[in-house]
C-alpha cells in the first residue's frame, strides 16, 4: 500500500508544524507540534541533553531529521498495515539518504515491516491527501480533527537520547 508523507509549516521546531501520512483511499494520520513540545525540545537540545547532536548547524539539521523520522515511525506504526511503500515530499533537500537510513531502521528493525527500498522522494501534487491534510491540520487551531496521533515527549526522547 503506497502512502505519501508531507509536512506543513516553516520549520520543524515551530509550533503547529505538522507531519501527515495519507494514501489515496482516505487513510490519514498526522502529528502536530504543540508550543510546549517545541519549547522543551529546543531547550533540551540547547542544553546538550541530546548528546548525539552537536550544537552546530549540521548537528541541529541532523537532530531535526531524526525527530522527523521518529514521528514518521509512530505515524506508520499507527496504521497497522503490513505492506507499505512511501513517497515523501522533498521537504529536506539534500538529506534524503539520512532520512532513508533512519526510516529503514525504524520501519524494518523496530516495526518489522519490509520496505525493500520502497522509499521515494518526489514533489507531491496539490491534490495529494498528505499535502492537503498536512495544511488542514496545521490550520486546525482547536485540534478537532480525528486524524491526530499522540506522541509523548518520552516517546520522542526514547529515540533522541540513543
Amino acid at each position: 500500500m503506497n502512502f505519501e508523507i508531507d509536512v506543513s509549516g516553516e520549520d520543524l521546531l515551530e509550533k503547529d508544524y505538522t507531519i501527515c501520512i495519507a494514501n489515496k483511499d482516505g487513510i490519514i494520520k498526522g502529528f502536530k507540534f504543540s508550543n510546549d513540545l517545541v519549547n522543551i525540545l529546543s531547550s533540551r537540545y540547547g542544553q546538550g541533553i541530546y548528546k548525539k547532536y552537536s550544537k552546530s548547524q549540521k548537528g541541529k539539521a541532523t537532530f531535526k531529521i531524526r525527530l522527523y523520522c521518529i514521528i514518521v515511525h509512530y505515524l506508520i506504526k499507527s496504521l497497522k498495515t503490513k505492506d507499505i511503500s512511501l513517497t515523501l515530499c522533498r521537504d529536506f533537500q539534500g538529506r534524503e539518504e539520512d532520512i532513508k537510513r533512519n526510516l529503514n531502521f525504524f520501519i524494518k528493525e523496530i516495526i518489522g515491516l519490509k520496505l525493500d527500498d520502497r522509499i521515494y522522494f518526489d514533489k507531491l501534487s496539490q491534490n495529494s491527501n498528505a499535502h492537503k491534510y498536512a495544511y488542514l491540520m496545521r490550520k486546525d487551531t482547536k485540534n478537532k480533527m480525528s486524524t491526530y496521533i499522540k506522541i509523548s515527549l518520552e516517546d520522542l526522547e526514547k529515540w533522541l537520547k540513543k
